[in-house]
């Protein structure tokens, strides 16, 4: 029984490790999370207990296959050190995975899965950022270190006292041995996959431990990871079969038909005479425009203001959602999906033929996050990156081209242009490792957070940016729509709900505005690009999954996290899990959607949970059958 007790006390030890790093992803992470109470509190602890088996087990199964088996060999003194190799290579994944996320998951907001290493390789800069992100995050190396010092000496503690003693098998010891092997193999197998129930464990179910605001914590990343593992591509859904009825609740086909904004200008906006400027700054979450950003502050005073919402948490999700009206919907990047080549509507691409020119600027490394292909893809004509800018005195050291410099550049490069034109540009400074320019620094306030001062810095570059672009004769002309890719860390109570850490800014500038507008009026990132449409008199379908600001109602927002979808119409939020009930809270009251009204308003449930539903089969469908665009559209 030595070897069956050692067996066990490995497996406890490296659940214990694991353990511990889901209570340090709570305090490194604090202000993100919301519990509610002890109850709360015990939910949560019983979920990633559950969570943390099944993926202890996962890591560890060649090591308790091998040392379980009832085989002689097993005494042998290299069948021992490969036993004793595949527990240290299976815990140190388990650390090395869940540690990662301790720095990693407020960036995102979600646990790393597959999709993550795909991410990786879309870009020649993240080798390069290695070194910096172990200088910033060296408390958490200081952490795996400690674990693995405690992992080291408990483990020789284990060997020493529950050493196998050299037995020569019978036919006793193989029977006694085989019942032993059969017994903890169906305990691990059933701890494996989470009980007995008809399904085995998966992401999904850690909504039955606690709000999505805080499943992080009952999830682990080797869970997550290898749940996700090798899955690619979306499921067809059926939810519908009657196509009327399915348009009853949610239509992709955007259809301009009447503008309803000529009168706030002083003379419309005239499709083919207006040029659009697509401003996405990298992280600026709604929070920072509260002290940190004066000239965007200014700028949108003068502007069309709407409360913006992010549709994701990744830079390489939110591109698509502003430029295309494409949500993150699905547990893998458009971008880096086996859908990356389908057709896709765009600025670019649904302007072109109305003589646009178009191009895409990002100072960052040429093919970081795919952008280069996907602009390309989605009809964007002209990329300038690092290397069109050909000038690392500018160079970061980090990302790419400072902001300032580089969105001059970018001045210098429309002004070659011939009118009309539409183009776009990504900022970087604004982003770990927050790096200001050498002759910049002590120019911005340090704030309260480490983004700030470069929040700043951006904010400084964009008004140069303007300066030098209202000298030009084409400005006059020029629809500027700014917004972020995704929100960022954030501190205040307002922006730490759980749609609060969404929250980012959405401005529409135009120098003939007669006055500034703030329309208080909830949007999402994918309401860009038909409202866009439908300000400048663009009057053809094409497809979206957002819809114009302007018209009658409210725009609803649509979020994936942790594989849940929520959908949020006027104070109202649905949750829908595939398999599970789905949830209906009331906002104004319960902003972090603890209380379930749903029994109380059966009706508006439904109909929200339909709306869902029928969101996710367009969506599945059209990537799965390439429809994201008319069919006659030209790319």
């Amino acid at each position: 029984m030595k070897l069956q007790i050692s067996v066990l006390l490995k497996f406890l030890l490296t659940f214990g490790l694991l353990i511990i790093t889901q209570i340090a992803m709570y305090l490194l992470n604090i202000p993100i999370f919301s519990i509610d109470g002890f109850a709360d509190l015990f939910s949560i602890a019983l979920g990633s207990i559950r969570f943390g088996i099944s993926s202890t087990i996962a890591f560890l199964s060649l090591f308790i296959i091998f040392s379980l088996l009832p085989i002689p060999l097993r005494q042998n003194k290299y069948y021992k050190i490969l036993c004793n190799f595949f527990y240290i290579l299976g815990t140190n994944i388990i650390l090395i995975l869940n540690c990662i996320d301790l720095g990693y998951y407020k960036f995102t907001y979600k646990r790393i899965t597959y999709d993550f290493f795909n991410y990786l390789g879309v870009g020649g800069d993240f080798k390069e950022l290695i070194p910096q992100f172990a200088r910033d995050y060296w408390h958490i190396l200081v952490i795996f270190i400690l674990l693995n010092i405690v992992f080291h000496y408990l483990r020789k503690a284990i060997d020493k006292k529950y050493s196998s003693e050299l037995i020569l098998p019978d036919a006793k010891w193989y029977i006694k041995n085989s019942a032993l092997f059969i017994l903890l193999a169906g305990l691990f197998f059933i701890g494996q996959r989470g009980g007995l129930q008809l399904r085995p464990l998966s992401i999904v179910h850690a909504n039955y431990y606690t709000s999505s605001q805080n499943t992080p914590l009952v999830l682990n990343t080797p869970f997550t990871l290898y749940r996700s593992w090798g899955k690619t591509g979306v499921e067809p859904k059926k939810y519908f079969n009657d196509e009327t009825e399915l348009r009853k609740y949610f239509n992709p086909i955007i259809t301009p038909t009447d503008n309803k904004t000529d009168s706030l200008f002083t003379q419309p906006l005239e499709l083919g005479k207006t040029n659009v400027i697509v401003i996405i700054v990298e992280s600026l979450s709604e929070e920072y425009t509260k002290g940190y950003t004066p000239f965007i502050s200014s700028l949108a005073k003068k502007s069309i203001v709407f409360n913006g919402f992010a549709n994701a948490k990744r830079s390489i999700d939110g591109v698509p959602a502003v430029l295309s009206s494409l949500p993150f919907l699905s547990e893998e990047s458009f971008i880096i999906s086996q859908y990356s080549s389908n057709n896709l509507s765009s600025f670019a691409s649904l302007l072109k033929p109305y003589n646009y020119k178009t191009s895409f600027f990002h100072g960052g490394y040429n093919g970081s996050m795919g952008f280069d292909a996907f602009t390309k893809n989605i009809g964007y004509d002209n990329y300038y990156g690092r290397k069109e800018y050909n000038n690392d005195k500018d160079y970061d050291g980090n990302w790419g081209i400072f902001d300032e410099p580089f969105l001059q550049y970018m001045v210098r490069e429309l002004d070659k242009y011939k009118e009309p034109f539409t183009s776009t540009v990504f900022t970087l400074s604004s982003h770990h490792p927050y790096t200001v320019p050498p002759q910049h620094k002590g120019r911005f306030p340090k704030g309260t957070m480490i983004v700030h001062e470069t929040v700043g810095y951006a904010d400084y570059a964009l008004q140069r940016f303007f300066e030098e672009a209202e000298k030009k004769p084409w400005f006059k002309n020029t629809l500027f729509i700014i917004t972020a890719d995704h929100s960022a860390a954030t501190q205040e109570k307002e922006y730490t709900t759980l749609l609060g850490k969404f929250r980012i800014p959405i401005i529409f500038y135009h120098p003939s505005l007669k006055h500034g507008i703030n329309t208080n009026k909830n949007i999402q990132q994918a309401d860009i690009l038909p409202t866009a449409m439908a300000m400048i008199g663009y009057k053809k379908p094409f497809v979206a999954f957002g819809k114009d600001a302007f018209a009658k109602g409210d725009s609803p927002y649509v979020l994936y996290v942790n594989g849940e979808y929520m959908l949020r119409e006027g104070d109202y939020l649905c949750k829908f899990n595939e398999g599970l009930e789905s949830k209906l809270y009331f906002l104004p009251k319960d902003r972090n959607a603890k209380k379930d009204i749903g029994k109380e308003n059966i009706e508006l449930l439904n109909k929200m949970t339909l709306t869902i539903q029928a969101i996710i089969q367009e969506y599945n469908t059209r990537l799965i059958e390439n429809t994201l665009v008319i069919k006659d559209e030209k790319r």
